[in-house]
């Protein structure tokens, strides 16, 4: 969103360090907070495994009361005379004297059982008699059924009941007390049963309030669970819980990870049973509250973060960008570029720094400008008098030139050179006049190129000048000094034919004149100085000409025209003299 900025001494600015003042705030803050919070996890979880565990060793403790009643239940019955009578029945007895004896006892029966929060069952049966009296009325008993009955605990199967087949917990006592010996062959079997159903109702119970998964377990049989749980996820806790229940085998707790989600286990032993009763706790949905309470603390932070990141924006669009701005502004001033201005942008302190610097910027570059302008006249003004100059060196070449063709007889090829000759420096030499049409320079050109190439026959020269063109006006001398670097740098140490191609065609912004050569050429380093020595007050015997042209295009055409010097594709350079439609045409007729 912002860029981070150093300063011009390599300092940091003011955005950044209010930035860094803001994230130095909220470390410590979400630090303290993540060790709160942790911290009260850490309690609600300890707090947590506290009130579950004790929840089940009361629940426990319920189940093993209620079962320990039953079974003592079984001793009341045993000794009740009528149960001991059932010994001594015999089947030649009338039928309505045992039918007497066993709906009593029946009674009796039904009358403990229905003292009892659990559904429960009695039976008494004497193998020495065998009459069974029971309130269960749809299993059979009889010898066959006691022959694996149970008296050291309770044993969990399936049996016949009211409502048809059902797992039931039972435990048989048998009689006489006091003769472990004659077990094997009991006097009585005293059975107590209650189905599995009472657990369940239990568990129903336990579960409301609680988003725990409770079931009861013991190793070798099927889990006993509340009505509508999952009994696929029941087997898949029973997979965990034996692993858990490897390291402390009659009570405990663990923190585990189960479908990707974390469980607290706590686990107790029923000494009456021998089953586990086991409760998987979700702490997703116990830790809520204080989830919810971190992900508001986060949006606070987030809030917090968001304001304080729009509180820096602010202070870096009203302070440091203006003195960015600024900066920028002055920098650009010492590179030279007194065009330079800063865009004002909302109102504020700085409104008025930013105008009176464009306003000191703007005196500058018209004080500029002024003195170029001088400059520019003086230069006009020696301009005139060199053109008022012979130059010596290409005057004695050209006499030379004459010479030879005199004494070798060859009239009409001095009469042509003195007349191209004769027209160039009546051309040059004419001082009053500083602005003249593309026609007139090009004529220039001409009678120029052909001096050289009637002394040098391997000069080739190409003119490829789009129409219109030529009325268009411009400085005198102004395409000579291109043209004439380009024999001298050019043809000079090339072998061969020589070409000079001038081309004239209309742009989008005004007009462009373009010498291609191919000639030597120059390296990339090379070209690149020259490039640069244009805009440097160098006295490059090479560059100075060219660098003339070039100021004298800005000048005269604006900031936007001036030359192109670049590799030409012939193999030499290339420099494109660029006029712009912005320049100051309004020439008075004197000058023309």
């Amino acid at each position: 969103m912002f860029k981070w900025r150093r300063g011009t001494v390599g300092k940091m600015n003011i955005f950044t360090k209010v930035m860094i003042v803001i994230v130095l705030m909220l470390i410590p803050i979400i630090v303290m907070y993540n060790y709160s919070n942790k911290t009260s996890t850490r309690v609600v979880e300890q707090e947590l495994l506290q009130i579950n565990l004790n929840r089940i060793r009361f629940f426990v403790a319920q189940m093993d009361v209620e079962a320990d009643r039953l079974w003592k239940a079984a001793f009341v019955v045993a000794v009740d005379p009528d149960t001991l009578q059932m010994q001594f029945r015999s089947s030649s007895e009338p039928d309505y004297t045992l039918l007497a004896s066993k709906r009593l006892l029946l009674q009796k029966l039904d009358m403990q059982s229905t003292s009892f929060e659990w559904v429960n069952d009695f039976t008494v049966y004497s193998p020495l008699s065998g009459v069974a009296v029971s309130t269960n009325l749809k299993q059979n008993y009889d010898e066959e059924y006691f022959k694996d009955a149970s008296q050291e605990e309770w044993d969990y199967r399936v049996i016949e009941m009211d409502r048809g087949l059902e797992k039931a917990f039972v435990r048989a006592l048998t009689t006489p007390f006091e003769s472990h010996a004659r077990r094997e062959k009991p006097n009585l079997y005293v059975e107590v049963t209650f189905t599995s159903d009472n657990l369940v109702k239990m568990l129903e119970s336990f579960m409301q309030g609680s988003d725990g998964q409770p079931f009861l377990y013991r190793p070798g049989f099927e889990p006993i669970l509340p009505r509508g749980h999952d009994p696929e996820l029941a087997n898949a806790m029973v997979k965990q819980f034996d692993l858990i229940r490897e390291q402390y085998p009659t009570e405990g707790s663990a923190n585990i990870t189960f479908q990707d989600e974390p469980y607290l286990v706590n686990y107790v032993t029923s000494e009456s049973l021998g089953w586990y009763m086991v409760d998987f706790q979700p702490m997703k949905k116990v830790l809520a509250p204080i989830d919810h309470s971190k992900r508001m603390f986060y949006a606070a932070g987030l809030l917090l973060l968001l304001m304080g990141i729009a509180s820096a924006a602010l202070l870096y669009r009203n302070v440091q960008k203006p003195i960015n701005d600024l900066i920028r502004a002055v920098k650009s001033l010492r590179r030279g570029a007194y065009d330079h201005r800063i865009k004002r942008g909302s109102p504020n302190e700085f409104h008025y720094l930013i105008d009176q610097f464009n306003l000191m910027s703007e005196d500058i570059e018209t004080l500029i400008d002024k003195v170029y302008a001088e400059q520019l006249h003086a230069k006009e003004s020696s301009l005139k008098h060199l053109q008022a100059q012979i130059n010596p060196h290409f005057l004695y070449n050209n006499f030379a030139f004459i010479q030879s063709m005199a004494q070798l007889e060859r009239t009409k090829v001095i009469v042509a050179f003195t007349q191209h000759l004769s027209q160039y420096y009546r051309y040059t030499t004419r001082t009053g006049q500083q602005w003249t049409s593309l026609s007139e320079e090009m004529d220039l050109i001409r009678n120029y190129l052909e001096i050289h190439r009637m002394q040098s026959e391997r000069l080739q020269v190409l003119e490829q000048i789009e129409d219109g063109m030529l009325s268009i006006p411009m400085p005198r001398l102004l395409l000579q000094p291109v043209v004439e670097n380009a024999i001298v740098h050019g043809m000079e140490g090339r072998i061969g034919e020589f070409q000079i191609v001038i081309t004239g065609r209309r742009t989008e912004e005004g007009w462009e004149l373009i010498v291609d050569d191919n000639g030597v050429g120059m390296r990339q380093e090379e070209l690149e100085a020259l490039k640069r020595s244009l805009l440097l007050q160098s006295e490059d015997d090479r560059s100075l000409g060219l660098r003339n042209v070039h100021q004298r295009l800005k000048h005269c055409f604006g900031q936007a025209s001036g030359l192109r010097i670049e590799h030409s594709k012939l193999g030499g350079l290339r420099v494109t003299l660029m006029m712009t439609d912005g320049g100051d045409f309004g020439v008075k007729d004197s000058d023309r």
